[in-house]
């Protein structure tokens, strides 16, 4: 009985423990404060190097230099008889020396009769040997820069080696086609190279030929470096049917242009190179320090609109050709006249 007692005891006990224990609160677990820091970061990116533009290539001048290489100004070398420093003035600027003057012959057999075996050497000057040779090369009459040729023209001065600007193509070209006789610079010698546009039909006296554009730069007939100059059938168109009173078509091959046309009196006659086909052209003959005869077909720069016939075809030509008016109308010879 004690025993059963004792237990239920023990067992209020327990359950008295359990009812105390179940109605405390419960236990607030601490705060914890929280601490958010906001961090910048600047990250640098570097740009992208891109290529460099590819250089411009400089322009196709191959076409341009060959027909210079074959032109007259694409050989200028000229021994001068020694004083080649004196005509490099015109014949190789960047070679002149301003101090160069002609030297005095030996007597007067050198000049008239030229027979010496070795080139004489003036001693007013040095001479140019061709490998110093500059010519007449691009930056005589084009600026250049880094071993480009710019566009547009200026003259290299053989005095200062500076560029002068010229306004026209027959600014340029007169600085070395000039007539410098009676310059005290060239004791009074100097040459004859000025070019002279005459005649009627160029210079269109009293604008007859209104449909007609004179030419009014060297550059507007003559190629600026191959120097050779335009046909005439380039500018002008020619009637067949009228032109040469209706004789063209057989004259064309036989005759040249200036043949008829050539304004300045010189002599005409079949061309001296056989291969030009015997056409007939102006030609100038000389007579050389030598005795030696040369004759050479030229161009005139002067040139006529109208011709006369009779200029070629005289009585007693010796080419025996028909006897013709200035006209062109044929004119009878009696025989032995």
């Amino acid at each position: 009985m004690n025993k059963v007692k004792v237990s239920l005891f023990v067992g209020l006990v327990l359950l008295t423990a359990l009812a105390i224990t179940g109605c405390q609160p419960t236990a607030t677990p601490p705060q914890v404060e929280r601490v958010v820091e906001t961090v910048v970061v600047t990250v640098v990116v570097e740009p992208t190097q891109l290529p460099p533009p590819a250089p411009t290539p400089p322009p196709d001048h191959s076409d341009i230099m060959l027909a210079w290489e074959q032109s007259p100004h694409g050989n200028t070398y000229d021994l001068g008889k020694g004083p080649n420093t004196y005509c490099s003035r015109c014949h190789s600027p960047q070679n002149w020396d301003p101090e160069a003057t002609t030297d005095r012959p030996p007597n007067c057999v050198t000049c008239k009769f030229d027979f010496d075996p070795e080139l004489r050497n003036a001693s007013t000057m040095e001479f140019v040997a061709e490998e110093d040779w500059v010519g007449i090369n691009c930056e005589t009459c084009h600026r250049v820069q880094d071993g480009v040729v710019q566009e547009g023209i200026a003259w290299l001065s053989p005095l200062t080696h500076e560029y002068i600007d010229v306004a026209t193509p027959n600014e340029l070209c007169t600085k070395c086609h000039l007539t410098s006789q009676g310059v005290s610079a060239s004791g009074g010698r100097g040459v004859t190279h000025e070019i002279y546009l005459g005649g009627s039909a160029h210079k269109n006296w009293a604008g007859v030929l209104s449909n007609e554009k004179k030419p009014d730069y060297c550059t507007d007939c003559h190629d600026p470096h191959s120097q050779q100059p335009k046909d005439c059938v380039s500018c002008h168109e020619i009637n067949e049917t009228e032109h040469a009173m209706g004789n063209y078509a057989k004259m064309a091959d036989k005759v040249s242009c200036m043949g008829c046309h050539e304004a300045d009196g010189m002599a005409v006659g079949p061309h001296p190179d056989p291969a030009k086909g015997g056409i007939w052209v102006p030609i100038v003959t000389e007579v050389g320090r030598t005795g030696e005869v040369t004759s050479t077909a030229v161009i005139s720069h002067s040139i006529n609109w109208l011709v006369s016939c009779d200029r070629c075809h005289f009585d007693g030509n010796n080419y025996e050709l028909p006897v013709l008016t200035a006209e062109g109308k044929p004119v009878e010879v009696e025989a032995g006249g």
